[in-house]
């Protein structure tokens, strides 16, 4: 019963790698998704005049507040006493990352009209 062949390994050997490398690519996307959320911040910092409401400039503070969070669960999933933990605060890096981006984006859709 348990000494059947694999008849097509290369089938097994894509699904161990898929499900293998999921985790490992995701650590490694953090600096990514942060490094697209400070362009955007830069570039709807660009579009924000002396003139603008005052919730669309609230909105770009929350952006960098999230955008320095997950710079901070970067870093410190990074250390080595986090151990399994680490994990975890990498997918809340990215996560910060991407809310970052998406502020950003909204605050250049409200500033201009335009959808980025």
């Amino acid at each position: 019963m348990f000494n059947r062949s694999i008849k097509n390994p290369g089938i097994a050997l894509a699904a161990l790698m898929l499900l293998g490398g999921a985790g490992s690519a995701m650590a490694y996307s953090c600096e990514v998704e942060y490094k697209k959320g400070e362009s955007l911040i830069k570039e709807a910092e660009g579009y924000i005049k002396p003139d603008t409401d005052a919730r669309i400039k609230a909105m770009l503070a929350e952006a960098k507040g999230r955008l320095e969070a997950a710079e901070i669960s970067h870093r410190q999933a990074s250390e080595k006493h986090t151990g399994s933990m680490g994990k975890y605060m990498h997918g809340d890096a990215v996560r910060q990352g991407r809310e970052a981006q998406s502020l950003a984006s909204e605050v250049i859709f409200l500033a201009t009209g335009h959808p980025r």
